[in-house]
């Protein structure tokens, strides 16, 4: 029997072929390619049908606040579900799925990058204006820059604390000025992000791509984040330019699942009382609001929210509840911790007082009355030592254990103007904010709040 001839090239094409793996990175590239262009292909469309409008170029000089909050889990990037295609209810708000802002005047772009997946170093001369922290080491600040424009809006973010810093996306925003712009920065993990103060823009990729929350009934003036949710302080206020959130005289509280943007206002957390920045801190437990003399709490996993009626022992000076301002005293301050709550209210003339309450601001009872050298800016609590840490227009302070204050050492001094904003993210790391923004740095921390270190982004 006969047998055909051998053919080698028959023999190679009828073999199996095991196709050699992409380089490292080549995926990578490709989505940001891909990105590139359908931002490109946005912002072409875009052209001729809208103009954008450059902010003034100013530095804001507002409160700021720290986030020592954690993560509810990963979801789908944009933060938006499907739910959201529907008309929103009375009173909610939704928002489209976050896409690439177009560019232009009154912001730094940095397309595609996120707060962690970035190595672009931070813009030059960054200006903070505030600073979040989601974990023990990674967080990220908003601020300004210059640009074009004048200032304009820029984001970094950090892996170790602040030691180091490196470039991340902006929302398409320029500073405050009245009804528009943004100044403060959240986030609850590494994906999920808000920046606002007076507008909403809401990040679910870190911070690589933001859109705007359209249709709150006023400026967002405050804004915090605790389990997986998110709340807002959505204020009438009459102030112009980076002052927006002065002359607040009514609010309404908002809330939002933290992976959607599904904005709903909370029941019985709505008055005609002054409102200002830094009033709004939630805890695992509960959260507060405290609205000029008048403070509220309820859940943080739903439910209607209620004044705080003070049913025994002293009145806090700022605390009358009567739906007016005491004469006698200024703003106070409020800084929950484990089963305590502090309130610190500040005499026009003398020395604040600091109340101490176990049950929520039912019963209060003085704990000291800090003889700071300056007014105070913020209050907080470390967790679990629960040393009390405040910043003042002067300097900063600190308090193991409530009764005896003690100015914190700040190396060649505070910087004129002083702070902010100080907070604790664990027991012993901490970060401050200058009141000023110009001096391009921040304050940290490693020692409960004794003494601090400034460190330029």
């Amino acid at each position: 029997m006969s047998h055909p001839e051998f053919d080698p090239v028959d023999s190679w094409l009828g073999t199996d072929i095991e196709l050699l793996p992409p380089r490292p990175g080549s995926f990578e590239r490709v989505r940001r390619r891909a990105r590139r262009r359908k931002a490109m292909t946005s912002a072409s469309a875009a052209v001729g049908v809208a103009v954008v409008v450059a902010a003034a170029a100013v530095l804001p000089q507002v409160a700021s606040a720290l986030l020592p909050g954690h993560g509810g889990g990963q979801a789908d990037v944009g933060g938006v579900t499907s739910s959201q295609s529907a008309s929103p209810g009375p009173g909610r708000v939704s928002s489209p799925s976050p896409s690439p802002g177009p560019s232009g005047p009154g912001y730094l772009p940095a397309p595609g990058l996120s707060i962690t997946g970035s190595a672009v170093p931070a813009a030059r001369g960054f200006a903070p204006t505030s600073v979040t922290f989601f974990n023990e080491t990674d967080g990220a600040a908003l601020g300004t820059a210059a640009c074009p424009a004048g200032s304009c809006t820029t984001i970094a973010g950090t892996p170790d604390y602040g030691k180091t810093w490196t470039k991340a996306g902006a929302p398409p925003a320029g500073p405050p000025d009245g009804d528009a712009g943004v100044s403060q920065l959240r986030f609850l993990d590494a994906s999920h992000g808000w920046a606002y103060g007076p507008e909403l823009y809401v990040t679910g990729d870190g911070g690589a791509t933001w859109t705007r929350v359209k249709g709150l009934p006023g400026r967002v003036i405050d804004l915090a984040t605790v389990n997986s949710s998110a709340y807002a302080v959505v204020a009438s206020c009459s102030g112009t330019g980076v002052n927006f959130a002065a002359g607040c005289t009514r609010f309404t509280l908002y809330s939002s699942p933290y992976n959607t943007s599904d904005w709903q206002p909370v029941a019985g957390a709505r008055a005609r009382l002054p409102v200002a920045p830094g009033g709004l801190q939630l805890t695992t437990s509960g959260g507060y609001l405290l609205a000029g003399p008048v403070l509220y709490s309820g859940s943080t996993s739903g439910g209607a929210w209620q004044a705080v009626a003070v049913t025994s022992g002293p009145v806090p000076a700022c605390l009358n509840g009567s739906g007016h301002q005491a004469d006698s005293a200024g703003p106070g301050l409020i800084a929950p911790g484990a089963g305590v709550m502090y309130l610190l209210c500040q005499k026009v003339s003398g020395e604040p007082t600091l109340y101490r309450s176990g049950d929520g601001g039912h019963t209060w009872q003085v704990a000291s009355r800090p003889a700071f050298n300056g007014t105070a800016t913020s209050l907080a609590v470390a967790p679990a030592n629960g040393t009390l840490v405040a910043a003042t227009d002067t300097g900063l302070y600190y308090s193991p254990d409530a009764r005896a204050w003690h100015r914190a050492g700040l190396g060649r001094g505070a910087p004129a103007g002083g702070f902010s904003f100080a907070g604790m993210t664990t027991p012993s790391d901490g970060v401050a904010v200058p009141a000023d923004p110009g001096l391009r740095e921040v304050f940290l921390t490693t020692d409960a709040g004794r003494t601090w270190h400034a460190k330029r982004i």
